[in-house]
């Protein structure tokens, strides 16, 4: 495989990763250096790349954090920032750049990104508190594989903290799906993505779900719970796809679609 189908494969990943606000746009494939520019309605800040013909090598790629109203002063803390995520490149990874960019640098698009001190906050404890009123939504990521079991420790309590409902299927393929306000589950995302993983896609962004309202609270913790008492959230952990089709079944008559749809549990 050519290094500009490799490329292609990697921006192909990156889009996919992608929260609602955020874009991706791309020089054509084929024509060096490739730019790719990362922009999002949430911040002012954006991620410019510029990738060699030869890449593979952290050497052969530059990565910038880019704003309009950004002085001499805060780009050179910004240079500084990047240098530092980049000595977590990993020339082993299949896809090096989508590495880099989703586990290390996509983060600093959330709209608490204002300082040098944001980019390393802990992804389980910097949640807001407010909330607005939202009609239950739900999501889809799907990934190579779940095996980590601090990610699958860390799934259990970001659930709680943002008070969602929802499972996660171990094993291969990786399987994360999710009920909540759509706040809740942007922050969701956004702190999942920020974790190394192979090849995780959002099969589906937050999108309004109906006759989810009851159910949600009756899955609920009744104790005050982390987001200002509205529950503790439910996650389930399973072990094979047939349980994950059989768990969205009982959310509601043909649920268990979005799986197939995604081209799994459909065999």
């Amino acid at each position: 495989m050519s290094i500009h189908d490799d490329l292609d494969i990697e921006i192909e990943l990156i889009s996919s990763s992608l929260l609602p606000a955020e874009n991706l746009e791309s020089s054509p494939s084929g024509i060096w250096p490739r730019i790719i520019d990362i922009t999002s309605q949430d911040s002012e800040l954006a991620l410019h790349v510029i990738v060699d013909e030869q890449y593979k090598s952290r050497n052969d790629l530059i990565i910038e954090v880019k704003s309009p109203s950004m002085g001499r002063d805060e780009a050179s803390k910004w240079k500084d920032i990047v240098k530092g995520k980049m000595e977590k490149w990993n020339e082993d990874d299949d896809y090096p750049l989508y590495q880099i960019l989703t586990t290390h640098f996509l983060s600093i698009l959330a709209p608490s990104s204002l300082s040098t001190s944001s980019s390393n906050a802990n992804p389980l404890t910097s949640i807001p508190t407010e909330r607005r009123p939202s009609k239950p939504h739900h999501c889809l990521l799907i990934s190579h594989h779940l095996l980590s079991s601090t990610k699958r420790k860390n799934l259990i309590s970001l659930s709680s903290k943002l008070s969602l409902v929802g499972f996660s299927k171990v094993g291969h393929p990786g399987i994360m799906y999710s009920i909540g306000r759509e706040d809740d589950l942007e922050e969701w995302i956004r702190e999942v993505k920020s974790w190394n993983w192979l090849a995780l896609r959002i099969r589906i962004s937050p999108e309004t779900i109906e006759d989810e309202s009851s159910l949600i609270e009756e899955s609920k913790g009744v104790e005050n719970g982390a987001r200002g008492g509205k529950g503790r959230g439910d996650w389930t952990e399973l072990e094979k796809i047939n349980e994950a089709l059989d768990w969205l079944r009982s959310r509601g008559e043909g649920r268990d679609k979005i799986l197939i749809d995604a081209g799994v549990g459909g065999g």
